[in-house]
């Protein structure tokens, strides 16, 4: 039996927005259309958010209307999610257009930034104001070439945020070509030589889409992704005889203790305190991100270091 159902989360922490219960069970072949609300109200009633883009589950459109034809079926659970966060005030500063991947079956945004040093922009003009996730545009165009894999993830497009989306037609997804099987090959769009070209002085935020990854070593691919994500240097030491897996992840365990300890200059969260006071709504929100990943990942390693010490109890 298969499931869909929609989901809300507020850019960029992807917070649960909670806009009620929509789940559906599937019999056979069926088709669902949903439309997004232009703004929608936090729980508590105090914060209003505006659309801002469908990752659908196979891809990402900013249209508000999506409809989805399920004809194949046999992939299980299919979620989509509606993304929904608070427009920037302000004139937004010096003009740039700013890149962040997102990786569309994880639905989250992945760090590293997806921009290639092979794209062309004004001399000096990228990295901007010290952001690699950004190119200036002031001194004169740029055209934007995406890394392409990133983290083993095989580019599936740009997406230009618009907040209040895009109200006009729909966006049609379906099932054809999935083999049943959500994330498997074929499943997401691989799009080759695509660039985002802009103009002297435009500004523009855009997601970086990235589906496929073929890298990974079978069920251990997600600790093969954790470790590209937080590892800072490529070699692994040798460790005798523990199987691939175990390897990454004593390496990962390594730098998550590394980079929550102290150093002389001040740990990781101690600067984000000091900086705090002067930065922007947009940083903030990246840094809040930034923390919550890092305290899930301190999760993580606490309970593998906890089954890990149980494993040694059971071999005394």
């Amino acid at each position: 039996m298969d499931e869909f159902r929609t989901v809300a989360k507020i850019w960029p922490s992807g917070t649960d927005l909670d806009l009620g219960t929509d789940s559906n069970i599937l019999g056979g072949p069926a088709t669902f259309t949903r439309n997004a609300a232009n703004f929608v109200t936090s729980d508590d009633g105090e914060t209003d958010y505006q659309f801002l883009f469908w990752n659908t589950g196979r891809h990402l459109t900013n249209k508000r209307r999506v409809r989805w034809n399920f004809s194949v079926l046999g992939w299980g659970v299919w979620t989509a999610t509606r993304w929904y966060g608070i427009p920037p005030t302000g004139n937004g500063g010096p003009p740039r257009v700013r890149a962040d991947a997102f990786n569309i079956g994880g639905n989250t945004v992945l760090s590293p930034t997806p921009i290639s040093g092979s794209s062309t922009f004004a001399a000096g003009a990228w990295p901007f104001s010290g952001d690699d996730h950004a190119i200036g545009t002031a001194g004169g165009p740029c055209n934007l070439v995406p890394v392409d894999p990133l983290l083993g993830y095989q580019f599936a497009g740009f997406l230009q945020l618009i907040w209040g989306g895009d109200s006009s037609g729909e966006f049609v997804e379906s099932d054809a070509g999935s083999g049943g099987s959500i994330g498997g090959p074929g499943f997401f769009d691989h799009v080759i030589g695509s660039t985002f070209p802009a103009a002297t002085g435009q500004s523009a935020d855009l997601l970086a889409a990235y589906g496929y990854n073929d890298s990974g070593p079978g069920p251990f691919r997600f600790w093969l992704d954790l470790f590209r994500e937080r590892a800072k240097f490529p070699d692994i030491p040798d460790r005798g005889d523990p199987a691939p897996p175990d390897v990454l992840r004593l390496r990962i365990l390594e730098q998550l203790l590394r980079q929550t300890q102290p150093a002389g200059g001040g740990g990781q969260y101690e600067q984000l305190i000091a900086n705090a006071g002067q930065m922007s709504r947009e940083e903030l929100q990246r840094a809040v991100q930034s923390v919550k990943t890092s305290l899930d990942l301190g999760k993580t390693a606490l309970e593998s270091l906890e089954a890990q010490l149980k494993r040694l109890g059971k071999t005394k």
